[in-house]
């Protein structure tokens, strides 16, 4: 099988498993109505692999489909400090909304300057691992349910053949869904 026709390359999982909030027992409207109610200030807790930027993509083109100006970052452990292009455009988001995934990669001072900048911008949604003081908008806990949920969207026709080794999956990857969708695009690609 080429790569390009494997059903979890990574293209068509970011194709076809944007975010739905059916499959995590809400709807964009409770959402929107939640980030109304926290005055647009909330962040996202959740382990590896359980949603957080595949949730801000979508919400991002919710936001800026109805007009907001939004303002995304993304850290992680490779790249873990702010450019500093990205902090004059934070000195200038008075008018945007901040999305920050993976806020919990900031050092001390640099957080405190963070929320500095940020607390007069329209709106903001930080993603992270641990609680933190602003209140969770969302609750993104997978579970197998959801797992088996995403290999039918994206190929039912291998469902059976993956199924005995899903479980054994979930533990090793500690529930990361990325990381088990990895597993199934390397089985697929030997299967003959």
């Amino acid at each position: 099988m080429l790569a390009r026709d494997n059903p979890f390359s990574t293209q068509r999982v970011e194709r076809i498993l944007s975010f739905d909030p059916q499959l995590n027992g809400t709807s964009w409207e409770k959402i929107e109505r939640c980030w109304e109610i926290l005055d647009r200030r909330a962040s996202l807790v959740a382990a590896h692999g359980a949603g957080k930027s595949t949730f801000m993509d979508a919400f991002q083109i919710r936001l800026e489909a109805s007009g907001h100006s939004v303002l995304r970052l993304f850290l992680n452990q490779e790249s873990n400090k702010l450019e500093k292009e990205q902090w004059r455009m934070l000195e200038h988001s008075q008018q945007q909304i901040v999305m920050l995934d993976g806020e919990e990669q900031l050092g001390h001072l640099s957080r405190r300057r963070f929320y500095h900048l940020t607390q007069c911008s329209s709106g903001l949604l930080i993603s992270r691992h641990k609680p933190t003081k602003l209140p969770q908008l969302l609750v993104l806990d997978p579970d197998m349910n959801l797992l088996v949920a995403c290999i039918e969207r994206l190929s039912p026709e291998h469902l059976p053949q993956l199924q005995p080794m899903l479980s054994g999956w979930w533990v090793e990857h500690d529930g990361n869904i990325r990381e088990i969708l990895l597993r199934c695009y390397d089985s697929v690609q030997n299967l003959p």
